[in-house]
């Protein structure tokens, strides 16, 4: 069976070098190169001639609209850096319960069984390997309102963002007044 590594669309056109904004068609060419390697090619409407001679395969597409209301989350190393920091202090605590139960519902750290009691929850990154120990807080409503507005203001965007870099870098600044 023959495996093909695809590479994710470019979001640009391979002969305009033109960048391809939500809504826009263009087509992806899968061509086959020297030693048995394929490259992926993407074309704008206007570029597209029919398939190169060396295509593999070839189909039209369109970059999704980003949804209207719809927020992403920032990457995953942010997110697990702020709750991190969060935990330093005690005067976040409440802050850092609702962000670890954000983290567990995104499916980003798991729920351990520990016989920390009632009062704390034992959290773990398995990207990492590291255990969180997290005090349950009581929260009231517009306490929590309030850090649901302060969380979507720190951490999320307006459109995906890439985390699957593992060498890049990523600097958290966090201001938790």
């Amino acid at each position: 069976m023959l495996h093909f590594e695809f590479k994710k669309s470019s979001r640009k056109c391979y002969e305009s070098d033109r960048e391809f904004k939500p809504g826009d068609g263009f087509y992806s060419a899968l061509l086959e190169c020297e030693g048995g390697q394929s490259e992926r090619r993407d074309y704008s409407i206007e570029q597209w001639e029919g398939p190169p001679d060396d295509c593999i395969g070839w189909w039209k597409s369109s970059v999704p609209e980003l949804g209207k209301g719809r927020v992403y989350w920032a990457p995953k190393r942010v997110l697990i850096a702020y709750f991190e920091h969060l935990q330093t202090s005690e005067q976040t605590a409440d802050l850092a319960f609702v962000t670890g139960l954000l983290l567990l519902q995104k499916k980003i750290l798991t729920q351990l069984d520990s016989e920390l009691g009632e009062s704390t929850l034992e959290l773990h990154c398995r990207s990492s390997n590291t255990t969180y120990p997290l005090s349950v807080v009581d929260i009231s409503p517009e306490r929590l309102a309030a850090i649901q507005q302060e969380l979507a203001e720190k951490l999320f965007v307006d459109q995906p963002v890439s985390d699957d870099a593992e060498s890049e870098e990523v600097s958290v600044e966090v201001n938790s007044d």
